[in-house]
């Protein structure tokens, strides 16, 4: 599997955020790589900028549909549970983030159960109709109780090879 900074949840590549509460992802990925706040130039119109540049992830290819690949690499704790939204948003116009609009997310995972190596695997839906087609995407970890887990998450561009996951049966998580 294939990962890049930039479609990467968390502020540094492989560096996990621990999740206490509910909170956003540490990082939004801008599929422009212009960053937040920065209004991408258009190829064949110098000097110009263009904030008509989004892509639908979801659909991928039509064969291959990009995932969102949340690891775990020490045990979470606490009976609390945390339930990670995917959420999209275009631009603004103004190369900020426009409302963000909740994709999918998974069913509430309990703490404990996040065990050391836990892989959750999420699939990037489609856009819906009447959505606008997004520039950004983060995580939302809503989290109820006490909770408290590391997680790495990114956007995996290679997902076929998420599938030999699934010949492991421990800590493996789809949802």
């Amino acid at each position: 599997m294939f990962l890049d900074q930039e479609l990467s949840f968390n502020t540094t590549l492989g560096v996990p955020q621990t999740v206490t509460a509910t909170a956003d992802s540490q990082a939004i990925v801008d599929i422009t790589g212009a960053g937040v706040g920065n209004l991408p130039a258009i190829i064949n119109g110098f000097p110009q900028t263009n904030t008509n540049v989004y892509s639908d992830y979801g659909v991928g290819d039509g064969v291959a549909v990009p995932h969102v690949i949340v690891t775990v690499p020490t045990a979470g704790t606490g009976a609390g549970t945390v339930v990670i939204s995917i959420q999209s948003a275009p631009d603004s116009g103004t190369g900020t983030e426009g409302a963000y609009t909740t994709l999918v997310e998974t069913p509430a995972l309990v703490g404990t159960s996040l065990v050391a190596g836990t892989v959750i695997d999420i699939p990037l839906p489609p856009e819906r109709t009447g959505v606008a087609l997004p520039r950004f995407y983060k995580l939302v970890y809503t989290v109820t109780g006490t909770f408290s887990a590391p997680l790495i998450a990114e956007i995996a561009i290679n997902p076929a090879q998420i599938n030999t996951f699934g010949k492991y049966s421990n800590n493996y998580i789809v949802v």
